[in-house]
């Protein structure tokens, strides 16, 4: 694949550089006018200069145009990162006072509270506040009623939302600061009354429609697991779902299957196209076809919560829409390509996404490496050829995303391609059979043995599930390694495929050594880590956690609302534990 076969990737490298150097490097907010006084002598010498020019001052156009991009990757990751708020405004949201909100997200609903985005509005212009808060609502029947879209008065103490107080702590502040969310807080009841509903909004039509569809789920006769892994799998809705479920998907490698996907919007794509068939034989309306399907694949995606791979799959199924109107042939990777523009110039911090990551990561996988592991092994049987297709394709995603799994997590499934073998069919089946569960749920008779089905259907694959992850050796966990290394996996990939393609001797040359570079980095950080001791006292909310390290091997000091499995060891203990290479054991204080 070369750059010049694709002018939309010339355009997204200067761009993208923009944003990491946004994101990653920080800059007064004066080098913002040097941005827009570049950008308008530009745009001014292009309205000028638009006539024939010779080979150097075209030249010189280009650069100049790359590095307008570069800086509109700059500026627009530079106002939506940098901080907003200086610390009288911080002093003052932290008073206890009446904010007017508008709720930006659908409502999650737990058994204590109803968690809420939203957006501030602060009516004393002086401060001239705005930005967003998680909000916890005391659930009561009040509260379980907010909808997307609603406006309310609160009166609430906001709190500023803190830097990591652990050492290699999960970074809340930067996760919930690339969305836009700055403040938290705790709306008791009766302290809070709604001022408007929003009456009409595609986002508020479909979280009305979200969970309609799910309460046809739960009338079919869908309840716990078999009700999580529906609406999880359709709805995008995985919060019913318990954390020992989601872990026993991840151990085996099939958590991709939890999340609504390009094949989900593929399904509903394949679905509406066969029954809009008719349509073809008018060409005078023939758009209409192409425009139904538009909207419903985004509606689906609003639907689902327009997660990072749904709006992915959505944007290049609109390109393959838009080809085919104008009958043109589509190339898969103009429209990745230029639907990662697109969705990066909406919001360029959804590069930071790890879903967005790792659903961009996946498709170029399969696109770029499929075929070459396809042709390895010559397979006669039709049954063969099919199996093996299913594996080469979950061989080439997996490849491409497990450097950076390993990095974020730490762990490997090693049942990866048994695992998706046997369910990757079942999870097609059960999307088939959700789809049509909500379209026969106008008979309640029938729509209860179609539950049934998609009820049984579940429960096998769970059971396939819960039978790999009990397999011996299942997952490889605590690997640590640095983002050197990550990088050095994905230079020895290049290099070990462009060996492959073109047996050229340096490329592998080239793999080898990325490799050796990895494992001695692993091995230096290996030997730096078993000579280190020190105690940390963790700062854990309602515990009190202390650990004691010395060579790779730890004692953790701690009450008893404190373990492996609480979810305050996951995100204050245990990455820290897995970077430094530590194998700790828990000793209870109050026995």
């Amino acid at each position: 694949m070369k750059i010049i076969s694709f002018p939309i990737l010339k355009l997204l490298i200067p761009y993208v550089l923009g944003i990491f150097c946004a994101y990653f490097i920080h800059f007064p907010y004066k080098i913002l006018y040097f941005c827009i006084v570049f950008i308008i002598i530009f745009l001014v010498n292009s309205a000028i200069f638009n006539v024939k020019i010779g080979y150097y001052r075209q030249k010189i156009a280009n650069i100049s145009l790359l590095s307008v991009l570069f800086l509109l990757g700059f500026l627009s990751t530079f106002l939506s990162f940098h901080d907003k708020f200086n610390q009288s405004v911080i002093a003052f949201n932290s008073e206890n006072r009446y904010w007017q909100i508008q709720i930006t997200d659908n409502p999650i609903i737990r058994e204590k509270t109803v968690k809420v985005v939203a957006s501030l509005r602060d009516n004393e212009k002086s401060k001239n506040i705005h930005g967003k808060a998680v909000l916890y609502f005391q659930a009561d029947s009040l509260a379980k009623q907010l909808q997307y879209g609603d406006k309310l008065i609160i009166q609430a103490q906001l709190s500023w939302i803190g830097a990591p107080k652990n050492p290699q702590e999960f970074d809340y502040k930067s996760f919930m600061k690339r969305k836009g969310i700055y403040f938290s807080g705790y709306i008791p009841a009766h302290s809070w009354q709604l001022l408007s509903k929003d009456r009409f909004s595609i986002k508020r039509i479909s979280s009305s429609l979200q969970k309609k569809f799910s309460t046809i789920f739960a009338t079919a006769g869908l309840t716990g697991e078999e009700y999580s892994i529906a609406t999880a799998i359709l709805l995008g809705n995985d919060e019913t779902m318990e954390g020992d479920l989601k872990n026993s998907y991840a151990s085996a490698g099939v958590s991709h299957i939890l999340c609504v996907s390009g094949m989900h919007v593929g399904i509903i794509f394949m679905i509406l196209n066969y029954l809009l068939m008719p349509l073809d034989l008018f060409p005078k309306i023939r758009w209409l076809k192409s425009l139904v399907l538009f909207l419903a694949i985004w509606l689906y995606a609003n639907i689902t919560g327009l997660s990072p791979s749904v709006m992915r799959a959505a944007t290049m199924f609109s390109f393959v829409l838009i080809g085919e109107h104008l009958r043109r042939n589509t190339n898969v990777f103009h429209s990745l390509f230029a639907s990662l523009f697109i969705l990066l110039i909406i919001n360029p911090l959804l590069i930071f996404e790890l879903g967005f990551q790792l659903s961009y990561l996946a498709v170029i996988g399969i696109v770029v490496l499929q075929k070459p592991i396809f042709s390895i092994w010559k397979v006669k049987t039709k049954i063969g050829i099919y199996f093996w297709n299913l594996a080469s394709v979950s061989i080439a995603a997996q490849l491409v995303t497990f450097p950076l799994t390993i990095y974020y997590f730490g762990v490997f499934p090693n049942y990866f391609l048994l695992a998706n073998l046997s369910v990757i069919m079942l999870s097609f089946v059960i999307v088939i059979s959700g789809v049509v569960v909500l379209f026969f749920s106008f008979s309640s008779v029938l729509n209860i043995w179609l539950g049934k089905i998609l009820s049984f259907e579940i429960k096998a694959m769970n059971y396939i599930i819960r039978f790999i992850e009990n397999l011996p050796g299942s997952v490889s966990e605590n690997i640590s390694i640095n983002v050197f290394q990550a990088l050095a996996l994905y230079a020895a990939i290049i290099c070990f495929f462009l060996f492959f393609k073109r047996k050229n001797f340096l490329s592998f040359c080239g793999g080898f050594i990325a490799l050796f570079l990895t494992f001695l980095i692993n091995s230096l950080d290996r030997i730096k880590d078993s000579k280190q001791e020190n105690i940390v006292v963790y700062a854990i909310s309602k515990s009190t956690v202390v650990g004691f390290y010395s060579q790779g091997q730890g004692l953790i000091l701690s009450d008893s609302a404190f373990s492996m499995q609480n979810k305050s060891y996951q995100f204050s203990v245990k990455n820290h534990e897995r970077n430094e290479r530590i194998c700790s054991e828990f000793f209870d204080l109050t026995k």
